[in-house]
């Protein structure tokens, strides 16, 4: 790896920009002491150099890494809905190496630079796979709703295997923690921006079938081997605040046996 130079890069925070940044990077033969996104504070007295989109010159970073290794365009695409602060720099650094090494890249997982990239691209698989798993959908006028806080942006990773699962329902993801939502519609599929989602209270019909699954995740429970210590190492707390059976029930009225607001 070269030497560093005393400089900062600062890119648009996509993709493009970051493949932007590993051409100029390629061009100078320099590499940056870090990569931070336009607008975000750096702690580093280095001096900056902004790096613009050039979709033509990321296209050509893109084209020659695929020529390269699949493996390693797939670990940048996917490495890079992390939400790990170092992930710029560790994908800046992936790729120059990938370039440097050439073919077989993937297989140098002795190497840190190659870790790192490895590891995130791993991390986002295995908070795709848990939320597959852990996200509830109820049910609002007709629509499946769901609610997330992922730490990897992971709706481009997870809208396929709902969408084939429900084929023809409508469904919506919102990821609050990114701040964008995954619709689902007629075989239709889109990620929007949405920052904020107010659901309904529940109809009795949805409430119904809450009080169904809790009942069943209940029943299933086997209360003399309950060990909370053990399940939070297979569903982490974080997923509880949108887990329906993680929920206390709603109070009733003991009047009536109403629900109470």
């Amino acid at each position: 790896m070269p030497d560093r130079a005393n400089l900062v890069y600062r890119y648009d925070g996509s993709l493009p920009g970051l493949l932007c940044c590993v051409f100029e990077s390629r061009r100078t033969g320099r590499m940056p002491l870090d990569l931070w996104e336009e607008g975000a504070p750096c702690l580093s007295l280095a001096p900056e150099l902004t790096i613009p989109t050039d979709r033509e010159d990321a296209a050509q970073v893109w084209r020659k890494l695929r020529g390269i290794s699949h493996e390693a365009a797939h670990w940048t695409e996917v490495a890079f809905l992390s939400g790990a602060e170092d992930k710029a720099m560790a994908l800046h650094d992936f790729l120059c190496e990938a370039f440097r090494r050439g073919r077989g890249i993937a297989g140098f997982l002795g190497d840190p630079v190659v870790a790192r990239a490895y590891q995130l691209q791993r991390q986002v698989h295995n908070e795709a796979h848990l939320l597959i798993e852990f996200l509830r959908f109820q049910e609002h006028h007709g629509i499946l709703a769901a609610q997330i806080e992922p730490k990897a942006f992971i709706l481009p990773l997870i809208g396929r295997h709902f969408a084939d699962r429900f084929p023809g329902e409508a469904f919506l993801i919102h990821d609050i923690t990114h701040g964008a939502a995954l619709l689902h519609q007629r075989g239709r599929m889109e990620i929007r921006p949405l920052e904020d989602l107010a659901l309904d209270s529940p109809t009795p019909a949805e409430e119904g079938y809450r009080e169904l699954w809790r009942r069943y995740y209940d029943t299933i429970a086997i209360k003399e081997r309950l060990n909370p210590k053990c399940r939070m190492t297979h569903c982490a707390k974080r997923f509880w605040a949108h887990m329906l059976e993680m929920q206390p029930p709603p109070r009733r009225s003991a009047a009536n046996g109403c629900i109470e607001a």
